[in-house]
């Protein structure tokens, strides 16, 4: 099953097309944003709720967020996470509906191979899921670091740049790229290839027009440390 976060994409969305009402809806970084979190610049399986985060650039936090880890993930040895049932409804709702990313668009992604032979990408939310830990968790995760990550926790903490992941928008994602007509299929496979190398390892190919990514975490509300 291909897996891959398209909200680095969402930072530049286009505005969405609304299935249901026929209108313009909000891109999905604007959802995000509206549900209370951060977008996450390139989305994918990492940074889930009880990760110890800070920013690339070793500096303040921007939305659309870059981070890296302060600590592996397997050394935080973090509790699944609890799934906000009633949050989960809403955030559904909020992304219902499919959302269009023209070639203007992802060319300003730095996608260009076979952009010619495409009219537009579409993307379709599911399975959208609020995650969370608790405070005592997040707590007890600190509490259970070994020395190494202790010390370096203490560190971007003193300089203001440590934090922690409470909670987290996570979904399942299809692309469908919408080919012009007389589109060759070596021209498809080019495409679909581009798109799968600018979204990196979390997706993969689901067809010769598609792809899909599942368990993605594409907004964080983040707590300082």
């Amino acid at each position: 099953m291909f897996r891959i976060g398209f909200v680095a994409v969402a930072a530049i969305f286009l505005s969405s097309c609304d299935q249901t009402s026929g209108g313009l809806a909000p891109s999905p970084n604007t959802v995000v944003q509206r549900l209370g979190y951060d977008a996450v610049a390139l989305p994918s399986t990492a940074y889930g709720p009880g990760s110890l985060v800070t920013s690339v650039k070793g500096s303040g936090l921007k939305s659309p967020l870059k981070l890296t880890y302060l600590c592996r993930p397997d050394f935080t040895n973090a509790p699944k996470p609890i799934v906000d049932v009633a949050a989960s409804s809403e955030a559904s709702r909020q992304f219902n509906g499919t959302f269009k990313l023209d070639a203007t668009a992802l060319a300003e992604l730095g996608i260009s191979a076979g952009l010619d032979n495409v009219e537009s990408v579409t993307m379709k939310f599911n399975n959208v899921k609020i995650e969370q830990l608790g405070f005592e968790d997040l707590a007890s995760i600190r509490a259970g670091l070994g020395p190494n990550c202790a010390e370096i926790l203490r560190e971007f903490s003193r300089k203001k740049i440590a934090y922690q992941t409470k909670q987290a928008i996570r979904a399942d994602v299809v692309y469908t790229a919408n080919f012009k007509r007389g589109a060759s299929a070596e021209a498809k496979s080019v495409t679909i290839g581009a798109l799968k190398a600018a979204f990196g390892g979390s997706v993969q190919s689901d067809s010769s027009s598609s792809l899909q990514g599942s368990g993605l975490y594409y907004g964080l509300l983040l707590t300082d440390i």
